[in-house]
């Protein structure tokens, strides 16, 4: 049987959310980019997204959104552990994503449901594009345990990982100067398969990138990855900034991304340059 496409049912989800004013859609603004010989799109927020995410934020309790969920951000049940879940702010169409159906750490160890989750929620599309943030310190919001799932979503960086390299063998992107493991994936194998593939090649990046879990947490970092491949990049801290501005690094900016708050943002993070940004919260390779 072929893995499902949950696109559609994203898409019917966010539709009824919105009209149940369940879900806030954000406006964004992007630029491209061309820094280096590389494509970034660099985004924000239009003026009426930030006074809605500003009312949003002064009404948040702190408490944790995916125990109980809402049920209109309901999409689909995932396995006996994950659900599929609307993301409730989202700036990007058909952004949903994977959630454990019990409390479990962003900071912990993945497990093989984990990895049998995310696999469910890609493989049915060939352009989805996941996201993991292992933690505060990685650009994770919660800290109950969830996976982005993005369908048919392109990065510009992700247009150079390499899709000739035999899966899982462990590639170095030249135009990283930080630590980090890429490893190609079988976009062919059945998801159980696919599954067992992916947390093969995470804990191959893990060993790779020095990261050993202490008291049952690892440290920060990040995953970024489609059906074809998978990368890891340990993290140093949260944020960049110039000291005057700053910007909270999460996994989608290591696929090209930039995500600014205004417009007045986007000179001084061109400036500092854009893959500046992703050296300052990483760990440099040398």
């Amino acid at each position: 049987m072929p893995p499902t496409d949950w696109t559609a049912e994203i898409r019917t989800a966010a539709q009824r959310a919105q009209a149940q004013g369940a879900m806030v859609r954000l406006v964004s603004e992007t630029h491209a980019v061309q820094q280096e010989g590389l494509d970034f799109l660099v985004s924000h927020l239009s003026s009426l997204s930030l006074k809605d995410l500003a009312k949003i934020l002064q009404q948040n309790t702190g408490a944790n959104p995916f125990l109980p969920y809402e049920p209109a951000m309901f999409v689909a049940d995932l396995s006996d552990t994950h659900v599929l879940l609307l993301n409730k702010f989202p700036i990007f169409p058909d952004h949903a994503m994977a959630v454990t159906r019990r409390f479990m750490l962003q900071t912990g160890e993945l497990e093989p449901s984990d990895f049998d989750a995310v696999a469910c929620s890609v493989l049915g599309t060939g352009d989805a594009v996941f996201m993991f943030n292992g933690g505060k310190r990685a650009g994770a919001s919660q800290p109950h345990r969830h996976v982005h799932i993005l369908p048919s979503h392109q990065l510009p960086l992700m247009r150079h990982f390499p899709v000739d390299a035999a899966p899982g063998t462990l590639q170095q992107l030249p135009f990283f100067g930080f630590v980090h493991a890429y490893l190609p994936l079988d976009a062919r194998l059945p998801v159980a398969e696919w599954a067992q593939q992916l947390q093969h090649a995470v804990q191959t990046g893990f060993a790779h990138c020095g990261l050993a879990p202490h008291l049952g947490e690892l440290p920060p970092y990040n995953l970024l990855g489609s059906r074809q491949g998978v990368l890891l990049v340990p993290r140093r801290c949260e944020h960049w900034s110039d000291g005057t501005h700053s910007l909270s690094i999460h996994a989608l900016n290591f696929g090209g991304w930039v995500g600014v708050k205004g417009p007045e943002q986007i000179e001084p993070a061109c400036q500092a340059g854009l893959m500046n940004l992703l050296n300052a919260v990483t760990q440099p390779r040398d």
